[in-house]
């Protein structure tokens, strides 16, 4: 096309090129510079607001922590470490079953330890062997001693022989010692903080008060039962 040609194609149709020319031109810089702009803009509002929000969380974490009493909590977490510890735990166990057992009226002829099974909800166990011998008349004492005792335990084996008429009895118990190992994740620092339950504060004065009650039990029995020879200068 001729120089004169597209002149004269311009001055017939210039009043249609040029709106034409000036949208595109609005168009090219609405896609290329000022959508862009925008977009950033709008996500460094989302940064900023999703900062300050985590802001203040975090003083508010800060602020609920200072006010926690430090003492009371490793109080309430060495009762329930104590109920389910975090790994196995032979010499608690070993020391729980004897005062349990003497606290009954009876005496441990043999203590041994089996492999465990694992257990559908997340919580592991290993295995108790314990031979008893005492009076008749206590066994379910002893019995509700480790199905109500603060360390979770589970009896899942009972032989009994005994002698007609005998007011002794022997007993050969399975027992089921529960732990389960300390949580990976405890959350992330900017999620909120967990909080007791009043179920969880009834269970943990629940569990203490059963730990209270075998350390008075036991204590009673130290004194009721002294050992060793009598003085001979008396």
């Amino acid at each position: 096309m001729k120089k004169k040609d597209l002149i004269e194609f311009y001055s017939i149709h210039k009043l249609k090129i040029f709106p034409l020319i000036v949208s595109l031109s609005s168009l090219f810089l609405s896609i290329f510079v000022i959508y862009p702009q925008v977009v950033k803009l709008i996500s460094n509002q989302e940064a900023i607001g999703s900062l300050n929000k985590k802001s203040q969380l975090l003083e508010t974490k800060v602020i609920a922590l200072q006010s926690y009493d430090i003492e009371e909590l490793s109080r309430k977490l060495g009762i329930i470490l104590e109920s389910l510890p975090p790994d196995k735990d032979y010499g608690n166990i070993l020391g729980l079953l004897q005062r349990l057992t003497v606290n009954s009226g009876f005496s441990a002829n043999l203590i041994s330890f089996t492999k465990g099974t694992g257990d559908g909800a997340g919580v592991s166990n290993y295995g108790v062997q314990m031979s008893v011998k005492g009076f008749r008349d206590n066994f379910q004492t002893l019995l509700d001693s480790l199905e109500n005792s603060s360390r979770l335990v589970r009896i899942n084996k009972i032989e009994v022989s005994s002698r007609t008429n005998s007011p002794t009895l022997e007993s050969s118990l399975g027992i089921e010692a529960l732990y389960e190992g300390m949580p990976k994740n405890v959350g992330e620092v900017d999620s909120s903080l967990p909080e007791f339950s009043q179920k969880d504060e009834e269970l943990i004065k629940e569990l203490a008060e059963l730990e209270q009650a075998i350390l008075a039990t036991s204590s009673s029995s130290a004194v009721q039962s002294p050992r060793g020879k009598s003085n001979p200068f008396e």
